[in-house]
């Protein structure tokens, strides 16, 4: 992180004071360390909408989440997970648990291995097979191996695959994802996907989709194209706003 200079000298502090500091980031940079994020999401796949909203709160390394999942005439359900986010030198783990009103249960932990700017990314997912509406578009029972690069404090660019391991599908995500910091207020983020393996039907199918991440210091919005939307026969676009606070 730069420093920044005065131009006078500055008598070094007393015992009893505290030097005087200056934020030098920007305020992009510092929108990550706020505590609570409110997402309302819609979901629009084959005319119809389904609508979700998530409300999740940092308690020091601890995070935890509430949220609601309504599809007018079909499903509804509620979920509550938690995540604990370590890090220590080149280690950081995050492991994570949902439950949802349907009797679902999904697990996963998550790490990126590297002191430096270039690191390693690993991670395995499980549920208890209970049918529930996958808000996550990757495989749930998988591994994830990738490979990660901070461009800058803000900036990164990550590449990595998601592959099924247990229900012998053949499904795999393959995700590029490209982080940049348009200017001190403004970040975009860009996730490119391509999908392979066998959907609903049995068919084996290719594809590509496409999503948008754009980060102000309080706010942010996303959209996302997803063919083949957790490799059913249906196009999924979806939208979401939310606040930082």
């Amino acid at each position: 992180m730069a420093q920044s200079t005065a131009a006078d000298p500055k008598p070094s502090p007393s015992p009893e004071s505290k030097p005087e500091t200056r934020e030098t980031r920007d305020p992009i940079e510092r929108s990550d360390e706020f505590k609570s994020k409110l997402t309302f999401g819609i979901y629009f796949t084959n005319g119809a909408a389904a609508y979700d909203l998530n409300l999740r709160h940092q308690f020091g390394q601890l995070t935890a989440w509430i949220a609601g999942f309504y599809y007018p005439g079909n499903s509804k359900l509620l979920r509550v997970g938690a995540q604990y986010d370590y890090r220590k030198a080149w280690f950081h783990f995050v492991p994570t648990v949902e439950v949802a009103t349907s009797k679902a249960v999904t697990g996963s932990l998550y790490s990126e291995l590297g002191a430096g700017k270039t690191f390693a990314i690993a991670g395995v997912s499980r549920t208890n097979l209970k049918a529930f509406f996958d808000l996550f578009w990757d495989p749930s029972e998988s591994v994830q191996l990738g490979i990660g690069h901070k461009l800058s404090s803000y900036n990164r660019i990550q590449a990595y695959t998601i592959f099924d391991v247990r229900l012998h599908t053949g499904q795999q995500n393959t995700h590029v994802l490209w982080r940049h910091k348009l200017n001190a207020n403004n970040g975009i983020t860009f996730d490119g996907v391509f999908k392979s393996g066998h959907a609903d039907s049995g068919k084996f199918i290719r594809d590509a989709g496409i999503g948008v991440y754009y980060d102000r210091p309080k706010w942010f919005w996303k959209v996302y194209y997803d063919p083949h939307v957790n490799f059913s026969s249906h196009t999924m676009v979806r939208t979401g706003i939310g606040i930082k606070f």
